[in-house]
């Protein structure tokens, strides 16, 4: 039996839950666990949890491993957004390897990878976060992947239950 997560909004989630384990308490002679908890409100930490879920199942598609996965999706798609609204000094620190770009610099490659190295998803707000993860999801739908997401993490990337 695999794992189950419910979000409950109202009584029809209710019923679903006690469908959900009438029929699997049948299904096995070993007991069922249950476990209650409520909705965590600190979007940030959920919203973690899932780029990292979401992480480990692009890299296992694309038969790689997360952090090297971190790290593409935050040069080609969180520096966007950090350089657009202009956070910490992203912009004018991508500004100025674009020069070393520009001019063709011999140690450019080393530190634009430095400076990925660097950049971090915790200077994200939350709504550029969730920008972030919708970017993730598009992405790899794009290239053929629909991102699994649990029920009680569904509102950690925007959408509305």
């Amino acid at each position: 039996m695999e794992p189950a997560s419910f979000l409950i909004k109202d009584h029809s989630d209710i019923t679903r839950v006690i469908n959900y384990l009438h029929t699997n308490y049948q299904k096995t002679d070993k007991p069922l666990v249950v476990h209650i908890d409520q909705k965590q409100e600190d979007r940030s930490k959920a919203q973690n949890r899932l780029y990292w879920l979401w992480l480990s199942q692009w890299s296992k598609r694309q038969g790689t491993d997360k952090d090297s996965e971190h790290l593409y999706f935050k040069k080609h798609l969180l520096a966007r957004i950090y350089a657009r609204d202009d956070v910490g000094q992203y912009k004018q620190t991508f500004a100025a390897v674009k020069v070393l770009r520009d001019q063709k610099h011999p140690q450019y490659q080393a530190v634009a990878d430095g400076l990925n190295e660097l950049i971090s998803t915790t200077d994200a707000s939350v709504d550029q976060f969730t920008e972030y993860l919708n970017d993730i999801h598009a992405f790899c739908l794009k290239h053929g992947c629909y991102l699994h997401t649990p029920d009680d993490l569904m509102y950690a990337w925007g959408m509305k239950l």
